[in-house]
């Protein structure tokens, strides 16, 4: 078995581990791990009962740049914890898909200011995406 097939598996085993710090590094680690395979995993993670975990799939996912993400990235923008609400809207800036923009609207009136900068940032870039094309 490839070493690489080995890595995908024991970090998507790992995202079902106990320990919050473990499912948050697996979540970091897919991604430098590049396989596909992860997304959805990824996605599941952004259910994760603890918000560290939650962050780090989002973040993960924005850099996978799947298309399968984008909903669920929408979804987590209602977050309680403003971290993983920055992580969805960052993730929806790296992505630049115009289905997100409804929801970023929104975001540009959440409590936490950060969340609404990367929305304003997350915004422009995607209408300016739309003039290219």
């Amino acid at each position: 078995m490839p070493e690489e097939h080995k890595r995908i598996g024991f970090l998507l085993e790992e995202l079902e581990n106990d320990d919050w710090a473990v499912r948050e590094d697996a979540a970091e680690l897919l991604v430098e791990v590049g396989d596909h395979r992860a997304v959805e995993p990824l996605i599941k993670a952004l259910d994760d009962e603890d918000w560290h975990v939650r962050e780090a799939a989002a973040l993960s996912l924005a850099l996978f740049d799947d298309d399968r993400a984008i909903k669920p990235l929408i979804k987590i923008l209602s977050d309680k914890k403003a971290s993983v609400r920055y992580a969805g809207t960052l993730g929806l800036y790296m992505m630049g898909d115009e289905t997100a923009l409804g929801s970023l609207n929104k975001t540009l009136e959440d409590k936490n200011p950060l969340v609404r900068k990367v929305s304003g940032m997350a915004i422009a870039e995607i209408k300016k995406r739309m003039k290219k094309d």
